[in-house]
């Protein structure tokens, strides 16, 4: 399929959501007889071959690299098409297989939901990524495929100008491994350096609408979802902006103010105030975020465990995020009859199921979809990436994620 030895690599497979990536492209090219060439890769081979079995998986070829080891990387990336980092947290181990894949012209997918990470990956690399022709595409599992691609969706399913959108999430069961937590408290922990590597970036401010959303308390009730809400401080915002950003700078589209809330129980909604407020202060110091780390049930109320989710939990977990979007028609002087559209993005458990969906899927969309892509490399959102791919429609038929206008 590609002029490489491997079309596709999953770095990280003995990971845990390495396995379910893994698991994932096994199943297309068995289920499906997608003539995929892959590998997996990690620091041991012999961890690596003992994952391998454990999931029953014959015939795939092992490449040994380590993020301390650049020249590793660099010959990993020599032989793929498409490397799958499941490699996290990527705070602290992305940037060298960004390098490489960049040096390698091997195009990359990620499923981190690290804001700073992100951010600094593209200004650090995206005029690299751009000379070489690579794609450098963060955040392509529930971070934050749904929304991105959802925003996306429903501005083009919008017959007029677009002045907000709110996002409101909601999920049920599942819960999320040690890494998981782990990347979490490191996004909360750089959010200074966040701040400060944006005003040092100086970025000029989105000509956003001036008809902004209502303003909602940190508790509220909403009508859209029926359920108690909060703001969410996940990385969703900060990437449909940049998405937002490019589109708006590239291509004139206007962008819009964006919005994203948790949907809760009222007592749920009480106790994650609490929880936040503890977390804050434990997280800041070295002492308190070994704390968090050591003891991850009991500061995350029993959702993060060393062990992950259980499979009945992974089998009955679900996702639901709604967008409502609020503007004007083709007159955008005429403010007297506001327009609303809503739509669904709905799947399996988000975390690692969903996810590995979307990680695989786009992983192909790079390899088999390069008239579809930008026009040149860099360092991209998904809705950049992929906006004028198949995804949507490749992710439909995994059975495992669903796009659908609710309200027009």
């Amino acid at each position: 399929m590609s002029g490489r030895e491997f079309d596709l690599v999953v770095f990280g497979l003995t990971g845990f959501t390495g396995k379910f990536v893994a698991r994932e492209v096994y199943r297309l090219q068995c289920e499906e007889k997608r003539s995929l060439k892959w590998a997996a890769a990690g620091r041991s081979e012999s961890k690596v071959r003992t994952c391998l079995e454990e999931l029953s998986m014959s015939d795939i070829e092992i490449v040994v690299a380590d993020v301390e080891d650049q020249d590793s990387l660099e010959s990993l990336c020599s032989r793929a098409s498409v490397l799958i980092n499941c490699v996290g947290p990527y705070q602290r181990y992305g940037e060298p297989v960004v390098k490489a894949c960049i040096s390698q012209k091997c195009n990359y997918v990620d499923i981190t939901g690290e804001t700073y990470f992100m951010e600094l990956m593209a200004a650090k690399y995206g005029e690299q990524a751009r000379e070489a022709g690579v794609y450098i595409v963060s955040a392509c599992g529930f971070d934050c495929i749904p929304n991105d691609l959802g925003a996306l969706f429903l501005q083009r399913n919008f017959s007029g100008e677009l002045a907000y959108v709110e996002s409101y999430m909601a999920t049920t069961g599942s819960g999320f491994h040690l890494g998981t937590w782990e990347s979490f408290l490191l996004s909360i922990r750089n959010h200074g350096k966040l701040s400060k590597f944006r005003k040092e970036r100086n970025e000029a401010a989105l000509p956003l609408p001036s008809a902004r959303p209502p303003k909602r308390r940190s508790l509220f009730y909403s009508d859209v979802v029926h359920k108690w809400c909060v703001p969410f401080p996940g990385p969703d915002r900060a990437v449909v902006y940049r998405s937002m950003r490019y589109r708006h700078e590239d291509q004139g589209i206007s962008p819009y103010t964006f919005k994203v809330y948790f949907a809760v129980s009222l007592l749920e909604g009480l106790m994650m105030a609490l929880f936040f407020t503890v977390l804050l202060a434990l997280v800041a110091t070295d002492f308190g975020f070994k704390l968090l780390l050591k003891f991850p049930g009991f500061f995350s109320g029993g959702s993060a465990s060393k062990s992950g989710p259980s499979k009945e939990n992974l089998e009955k977990a679900t996702f639901t995020i709604t967008l409502k979007g609020t503007g004007y028609g083709s007159d955008p002087s005429d403010k007297s009859k506001p327009q609303n559209v809503a739509v669904k993005v709905r799947g399996a458990e988000p975390g690692y199921v969903a996810t590995s969906a979307m990680m695989v899927q786009s992983a192909l969309c790079l390899l088999e979809e390069k008239d579809s892509l930008p026009p040149s490399g860099g360092v991209y959102t998904p809705a950049v990436a992929f906006g004028d791919t198949k995804l949507i429609q490749n992710l439909e038929k995994t059975g495992k994620v669903k796009f659908e206008v609710v309200q027009n």
